[in-house]
C-alpha cells in the first residue's frame, strides 16, 4: 500500500510539473514579439509604399492591424495574414495591379492639366512631413493635378530601377520617364523599355543631362549642363528630343551672370523658360523670354522658414494669366527631407499670401513639373 502511494504520489508530482511546464512555455511563447515582414510591389516588384517592408511587431494572437488594400490598386495574390497576429515570424510579399484600365489611365493623362515626375524614398518612414533621406531607395513616381495644389498619383507599375531626377514626357500614347541619359518608356503602363539619349555632339563635354522638358506639341527639349570645349566653361545647353531619343539642334542658353552650377531648377512655360538659384532663404527667379534670348532676373522670393535649409527641386506652374505658382521642396542640414510647399505668386512674381503645404499622396523627394500634361 505504501508503495502504491509513492507511485501515485510520484505521478501526480511529475503530472504537476509537466503541466507547469506547459504553462509555462505557453506564456513565454504569448509573451514574446513576433516579426512579420510585408512587401508589398505592384507587377515589376517596385515598392509601392513607404517604408518597405512594413515590420509588424506584436505578442502572438493579438489583433492584426495591417489593412492590405492600396488606393488605386487591385491585389492579385492572397494574402495570408488573418485575424490574429502569428505565433511565428515571416516574410509577406503582396502583389499589386493598377486598378484602372488602360484607356482609364489614357484619359487620366489627357485630361491632366500638369503632370508630375519624381522619387519616393522606400527606405524610411515619413513622420510629421519629413523624412530622412540617409541610404535612399528612390523609385519613380508619377502624379497628375488639376490645380497644381492637390496631385493624386497614377497607380501604375512602375520601372523597378532606382531614379534620381526624373522627368516625364506623355506623347501619343507613349509615357516616357527620364532620368540622367537614360528614358524609360511604355505604352500598356506596365511593361517598360529602356533607351539611352545620343548626346554627343562638338560643343561641349562631359555632357550631364539636368532635366528634360516636356512641351504640348512639340518634341521635348533636353537640358544639359557640360564644359564649352572653346572657352572651357561650364554651361547649360538645350537639344531637341527626337522620337529615336536623339537630341538635335544643340544650342547655349545665354546665362549672364548667372551661373550653370548656381541653377538648383529650370521650368517652361509656353515658350518662357525659367531658371531659379537659391540665395540664402531666398528664391531668385530668372526668365528667357526665348530659348534664343539671354536669361534675365524677373523676382525675388522669400522662402519662410527656410534659413539653413537647401531648396531640392523648383518649379513654377502658371495658374492663369497673371497668377503664378511656385512649388518647391527643402532639405535640412540633418538630411530631413520636408513635404513640398507652394506660394502664389502675382504676375510681376512678387509673393502674394503665405506659404501652403502641397496635397500629395506620398512625400516628394526630387520632382519636375510639366505645364501642359495633355496631349
Amino acid at each position: 500500500m505504501k508503495k502504491r502511494l509513492v507511485i501515485i504520489g510520484g505521478s501526480l508530482s511529475l503530472l504537476v510539473l509537466l503541466l507547469g511546464y506547459a504553462f509555462y512555455a505557453l506564456s513565454i511563447q504569448r509573451g514574446q514579439d513576433t516579426v512579420t515582414r510585408i512587401y508589398q510591389a505592384d507587377q515589376n516588384g517596385t515598392p509601392i509604399i513607404s517604408p518597405s517592408p512594413i515590420l509588424l511587431v506584436g505578442k502572438a494572437n493579438h489583433r492584426n492591424l495591417f489593412q492590405s488594400g492600396i488606393n488605386g490598386y487591385v491585389l492579385t495574390n492572397r494574402n495570408p495574414l488573418g485575424t490574429w497576429l502569428p505565433r511565428h515570424n515571416q516574410t509577406i510579399r503582396l502583389k499589386y495591379r493598377s486598378a484602372l484600365t488602360k484607356p482609364e489611365i489614357q484619359k487620366t493623362l489627357r485630361q491632366a492639366r500638369y503632370l508630375q515626375a519624381g522619387t519616393q524614398n522606400t527606405a524610411t518612414p515619413v513622420f510629421e512631413n519629413r523624412q530622412y533621406q540617409g541610404n535612399p531607395a528612390q523609385y519613380g513616381r508619377i502624379s497628375t493635378s488639376h490645380d497644381g495644389r492637390v496631385w493624386t498619383k497614377l497607380p501604375i507599375s512602375y520601372p523597378n530601377v532606382h531614379l534620381k531626377q526624373p522627368s516625364v514626357s506623355y506623347r501619343q500614347g507613349r509615357l516616357t520617364l527620364f532620368d540622367g541619359s537614360l528614358a524609360y518608356w511604355t505604352t500598356n503602363f506596365k511593361d517598360w523599355h529602356r533607351q539611352r539619349l545620343q548626346v554627343t555632339t562638338t560643343r561641349f563635354k562631359h555632357g550631364q543631362v539636368q532635366t528634360v522638358l516636356a512641351r504640348r506639341s512639340q518634341s521635348p527639349l533636353v537640358i544639359i549642363r557640360g564644359t564649352d570645349r572653346q572657352t572651357k566653361r561650364v554651361q547649360l545647353y538645350y537639344g531637341q528630343l527626337t522620337s529615336r531619343f536623339k537630341v538635335t539642334r544643340w544650342q547655349q542658353l545665354r546665362l549672364g551672370n548667372l551661373q550653370a552650377k548656381q541653377v538648383v531648377g529650370l521650368n517652361l512655360i509656353d515658350r518662357q523658360l525659367f531658371l531659379f538659384r537659391q540665395q540664402g532663404s531666398r528664391l531668385l527667379i530668372y526668365r528667357a523670354q526665348r530659348l534664343t534670348e539671354p536669361v534675365k532676373r524677373v523676382g525675388a522670393v522669400r522662402l519662410e522658414h527656410a534659413r539653413h535649409q537647401r531648396v531640392t527641386a523648383v518649379n513654377l506652374v502658371a495658374v492663369s494669366k497673371r497668377q503664378y505658382q511656385l512649388v518647391f521642396s527643402l532639405a535640412t542640414r540633418g538630411h530631413l527631407q520636408k513635404q513640398p510647399r507652394y506660394r502664389r505668386l502675382n504676375q510681376h512674381f512678387r509673393a502674394t499670401g503665405k506659404q501652403h503645404l502641397l496635397v500629395t499622396d506620398y512625400l516628394w523627394t526630387q520632382f519636375q513639373i510639366s505645364q501642359h500634361g495633355s496631349e
